[in-house]
């Protein structure tokens, strides 16, 4: 196979598209509350819609719905679903239901539901449950003044804190790369935030209104949006973990709702209007912003990439149909060393180029997004671009850019195919980072498919715990490992690996903990 594509691309003459050009597409009717969309990141033509008792799937992307199993029973309004990365046929559902709301669960694609929270009191309370984004089985919610945890995907529910600075929460979100602190938008009151994992509160940004959504940068964690609907309006940026809060005055006097990042590109992300029927759209870190008209009232919006929007109306799911454009490439190549690709390409000129998408694709079967590099925006000199990537075991992948222009015009190059064969050599990472609060990483490579154990000691040798245990296969792995229980110090990770031939290998390294 070549190492280089070569390709002639069409010149883009206009430099900005009307946005009329921007059409919202409805393709599922129904009607809820609070954001009842899911999909999953690692399988994105895959969405779910939730509307009065039933849950829809859609297999292409949100083009056409069918319903999966059977009504909720009792269910009004769906206001979220939280999907299993364990199973596909588990998830979650908050809904609005007399005399008490619930939290429901299916282990069998919706066939059968079963109570996992009962007795609940979501009132105002948009979206009621959040993941933590490092421990996907971790779920919170809040029922009257009561902050919950479940630590098992709903099965069970412990109470974190009894809340007296709020009592009607709008939404909750967790930092991704910090577990502790958490966010909440309530009704009336403003935001506020913990990082005690929800045990005690402070109000970090005060307002008359409601709070009705906040998102969290998925690329730079210390980024987070939140809207605001009543008490002036308007829609706010905090870069801080939601220490402090800024307004963008774009939206000063709007009523706005949903709002989301996209989730490879920190300067991308959308907002929608509670009415007044507009959805509005950044490329630029709200430099400059595209008005796009809707029907309904605005529940929720979601980013799965560049070129796949979602917005949850009063009356139904919309899908956002975006105008495509060629790209202005010349070269696309690539170099391969240990499981390290570095993908490589050039332009010949650039015209409003906002940047590419790097896509990864499987065996050929779908691409999803894997990173995002900056455009030079508009000029006529020739630029060269880089991105390297890490394979995470054997097989045959395919990757291919799509280049974005600031008006979400894009276009995509052809692909590079490469056939990857695992390291035949054991090793144990040292964690990164390091040192670290609370939350790390620790990579592992196995030769072969094997028993595989990871424990944590003291610097004396004592086993305070194990941190993973079981039967690997053969390729590249890491753990996560959260020591926000355990005091600041240096602690010993030792490994321990048993192959399938008999083959035994041990390692211990280092870790530190600095709070």
């Amino acid at each position: 196979m070549k190492n280089y594509i070569l390709f002639l691309c069409l010149f883009l003459f206009s430099v900005y598209v009307n946005a009329q050009d921007y059409t919202w597409e409805l393709k599922q009717s129904g009607t809820s509350l609070g954001d009842p969309t899911a999909y999953r990141f690692n399988k994105p033509d895959i969405v779910f819609y939730g509307s009065v008792d039933r849950i829809y799937a859609s297999y292409n992307r949100g083009e056409s719905f069918s319903q999966i199993g059977t009504p909720i029973t009792g269910s009004t309004r769906i206001k979220n679903i939280i999907l299993s990365e364990k199973d596909s046929s588990t998830m979650l559902v908050a809904l609005e239901k007399s005399p008490s709301d619930q939290i429901v669960k299916t282990t069998n694609y919706g066939q059968t539901w079963s109570v996992s929270l009962d007795n609940a009191s979501f009132s105002y309370f948009g979206i009621p449950m959040t993941p933590d984004p490092s421990h996907p089985d971790t779920i919170y919610t809040m029922t009257g003044n009561s902050f919950l945890r479940s630590t098992d995907f709903g099965g069970n529910w412990t109470t974190m804190s009894n809340v007296t600075s709020f009592s009607v929460p709008c939404d909750i979100e967790v930092f991704p790369d910090s577990s502790n602190v958490i966010l909440v938008g309530d009704n009336g009151t403003g935001i506020f935030r913990s990082r005690d994992y929800g045990a005690t509160w402070t109000q970090v940004f005060a307002t008359s209104g409601e709070i009705p959504t906040i998102a969290i940068d998925k690329v730079n964690n210390s980024n987070a949006l939140a809207t605001r609907w009543g008490g002036g309006g308007g829609f706010l940026k905090s870069t801080n973990y939601g220490l402090t809060w800024t307004p963008i005055t774009f939206f000063n006097g709007l009523n706005m709702w949903g709002v989301d990042y996209n989730p490879f590109n920190s300067k991308m992300y959308i907002t929608g209007q509670y009415s007044g029927g507009r959805i509005y759209l950044t490329y630029d870190d709200a430099s400059t912003w595209i008005t796009t008209n809707i029907s309904g009232s605005n529940y929720s919006v979601v980013i799965v990439d560049s070129a796949t929007i979602y917005a949850a109306q009063s009356n139904g799911f919309y899908k956002l149909r975006l105008p495509a454009v060629p790209v202005e490439m010349t070269s696309f190549s690539h170099s391969v060393n240990g499981n390290s690709v570095k993908l490589m390409w050039s332009t010949a000129s650039e015209i409003n180029n906002s940047g590419f998408e790097i896509q990864i694709s499987l065996d050929n079967s779908e691409f999803r997004g894997i990173g995002f590099v900056s455009g030079n925006g508009t000029t006529t000199e020739k630029n060269n671009y880089s991105f390297e990537y890490s394979l995470p075991g054997t097989g045959n992948y395919s990757f291919r850019l799509k280049q974005i222009d600031f008006n979400g015009n894009y276009e995509y190059s052809e692909t590079i195919e490469i056939r990857f064969a695992l390291p035949v050599a054991f090793s144990l990472g040292q964690n990164y980072p390091n040192p670290f609060n609370p939350a790390t990483r620790i990579s592992f490579t196995l030769p072969e498919s094997g028993y595989f154990t990871i424990s944590l000691y003291s610097v004396t040798g004592e086993k305070i715990t194990v941190l993973s245990s079981g039967f690997f296969e053969m390729g590249h792995h890491f753990v996560m490992f959260n020591a926000g229980s355990l005091p600041s110090g240096i602690y010993l990770y030792k490994a321990e690996f048993t192959g399938t031939q008999g083959v035994k290998y041990s390692e211990v390294k280092k870790l530190t903990l600095s709070k």
